[in-house]
């Protein structure tokens, strides 16, 4: 199987794995939402989840090296759809199982996106990354442009939870037939010894910018991805209107990953983070001035296009760094391990943050927070370009 078919099998598996993701993922943190009522509980899971993660890439690198890094993202979609057997097993009970689940999902997230990193960085090039990021993206909107609609359809039609139990369901068979599609990839392990504090700890400044501003972007998607729907929710009290607005969402997304598919390359990507800094800034100032629906509307439609704007170009930037070492091919592995340290000091120390200001600052805290990532974007814009 030669490279452009590998990837093809990848981008059917991603398909696969985002539509079983983008149909229940938003829905886990409102169904714990709605249990209790209490975002300390939720941030309980977030945190056991992503406290999983590097140690599961520290152990996903060891994997690859020894036995077969398409193994481990078989594991890794193999263990999405185990995350969704628990909550089915616990049901309702789930709150007082959060950190078993947390731990579960991290084992998934952990083992999946190793998994896809290298498999990426295999079958791409400097030449087309920009655009398969944009691919994807794509992808991933238009499948968000009709799952989280249709989950939210259900979920408002059936009562008493059934409704998050079917696309929970729907999810684990979504991952089970990715799983089936990711035995026609193959690979070869890498034998070497296994190192990678020469690249946590790097003299390397273009490798370091890398890993800085993985920092500050995985802080700014950790409290994006679960707030924004928990105040959307809060805002509606439906998780129809919660699917519609992801909807429309989703829509903006294809349009805006399309374009940048077409101008984002090396020469240009200082400009669309750039760009992408400013107007996430000024959307985050929306909701600072007042949150409603209307303001969860416009922020939802501003940062769709902010974020792409700058996750596209990062996406294919850090794999073309990766690719300027002269051992990439050998140390691919380790780097991925070694990126995966400051995502994951972002995700937890902004998750304490939100604890702290929940205790302290009250009411407040969830714009002084919106501030606080509203300024993520334009540092990764000064790290990379400045």
């Amino acid at each position: 199987m030669d490279k452009k078919e590998s990837l093809n099998k990848v981008i059917l598996i991603t398909l696969l794995f985002t539509a079983g993701t983008v149909l229940s993922e938003t829905f886990v943190n409102v169904f714990i939402w709605r249990l209790k009522n209490d975002y300390l509980l939720l941030i309980t899971y977030l945190f056991s989840c992503y406290a999983t993660i590097p140690f599961v890439f520290y152990l996903s690198g060891y994997l690859c090296m020894s036995i077969d890094r398409v193994w481990v993202y078989k594991i890794g979609i193999a263990f999405h759809a185990f995350f969704y057997f628990f909550i089915l097993l616990y049901n309702q009970n789930v709150v007082s199982h959060l950190i078993e689940i947390g731990i579960i999902k991290g084992i998934a997230m952990g083992f999946y996106w190793f998994g896809y990193h290298i498999l990426v960085f295999d079958y791409t090039g400097k030449d087309n990354r920009d655009s398969f990021y944009a691919k994807l993206a794509i992808i991933s909107a238009g499948l968000s442009l009709v799952a989280p609609f249709i989950a939210g359809y259900l979920i408002n039609k059936f009562t008493n939870y059934k409704g998050y139990y079917i696309i929970f369901t729907i999810s684990s068979l979504l991952f089970l037939f990715a799983i089936y599609i990711s035995t026609q990839l193959t690979s070869t392990p890498i034998k070497k010894p296994y190192k990678i504090e020469d690249l946590i700890f790097t003299k390397n400044k273009k490798w370091r910018n890398v890993m800085w501003v993985y920092f500050f972007l995985s802080a700014k998607d950790t409290i994006a991805m679960f707030l924004i729907s928990i105040l959307v929710y809060k805002a509606t009290g439906s998780e129809f209107t919660l699917g519609k607005f992801i909807f429309l969402v989703s829509g903006i997304s294809i349009i805006t990953s399309y374009l940048i598919g077409k101008f984002s390359k090396p020469e240009t990507r200082s400009n669309l983070v750039f760009s992408g800094s400013i107007i996430y800034f000024f959307t985050c100032m929306v909701l600072i001035f007042k949150i409603n629906f209307q303001t969860l509307l416009i922020y939802g439609i501003a940062a769709a296009v902010a974020d792409h704007l700058v996750r596209i170009p990062l996406s294919a930037y850090s794999l073309d760094i990766i690719g300027l070492d002269i051992n990439a091919n050998e140390r691919k592995m380790e780097y991925i391990v070694a990126r995966d340290i400051p995502i994951a000091f972002g995700r937890v120390l902004i998750l304490i943050l939100f604890v702290i200001f929940l205790q302290y600052i009250n009411e407040a805290a969830v714009k002084t927070i919106i501030f606080v990532i509203s300024i993520f974007p334009y540092l990764i814009y000064r790290i990379l370009y400045k």
